[in-house]
């Protein structure tokens, strides 16, 4: 058991790290030069996912599914495949000569989302849409986000019929990072945790209060 000197010196190096990590995210000004400071923070590139496209495929990773990995029903088959914990982040965009209106998105959110749904953040950045995480299988968490519904789970439920209205005249892409394998069992779940909690702090995004 840890002294109370012994735990205010972990309190003080916790609160240099976050404070350091802080620092690094102030730099990025674009999507992919997050990617960068997220790789040196030990996380994983895991490619996009976008909206309207095909969200629904499990992808297998051999190599991990010894010690990462899950088993899920697919059309009658016990698939065992990839199950890691990570963040990702939705950016928005307008779609051809249709710039994003922020205000406008927001007004209509507000009034056709259904239950369980994140809420509008009053000051964001309209680059981002929302910034999450999943500590034991990131993609599956994200296809709740993807998808129509998800009981009474708290997504984004993107393919519903009151938001596909609001959402279908944007770009909408989920850029995904999963945390990678060397990383200390014991301190996986905390350190996630730690750096959605610093992304959603810096990149403000427009849903989903803190």
């Amino acid at each position: 058991m840890m002294t109370e000197e012994e735990n205010n010196l972990v309190i003080e190096i916790g609160i240099k790290l976050m404070n350091f990590i802080g620092n690094s995210f102030d730099k990025a000004n674009d999507i992919t030069e997050l990617k960068s400071v997220l790789e040196g923070l030990g996380f994983e590139d895991q490619g996009k996912r976008k909206l309207g496209g095909n969200n629904k495929g499990i992808e297998h990773d051999e190599d991990r599914c010894e010690k990462y990995s899950c088993k899920e029903k697919s059309k009658g088959k016990t698939i065992t495949h990839r199950c890691l914990g990570g963040i990702y982040i939705f950016s928005i965009t307008g779609k051809a000569n249709v710039a994003f209106n922020l205000k406008c998105f927001n007004k209509i959110w507000q009034a056709k989302t259904p239950k369980n749904i994140p809420l509008v953040n009053q000051k964001c950045n309209e680059k981002y849409l929302y910034v999450g995480k999943d500590i034991n299988n990131l993609n599956t968490r994200i296809s709740n986000h993807f998808g129509a519904s998800g009981g009474s789970t708290y997504a984004l439920k993107l393919a519903s019929k009151d938001i596909i209205q609001v959402v279908e005249k944007y770009n909408i892409t989920c850029h995904r990072f999963t945390l990678k394998d060397d990383f200390p069992e014991y301190a996986r779940a905390g350190y996630i945790a730690m750096i959605e909690g610093i992304l959603h702090k810096k990149l403000k995004p427009i849903l989903g209060r803190e």
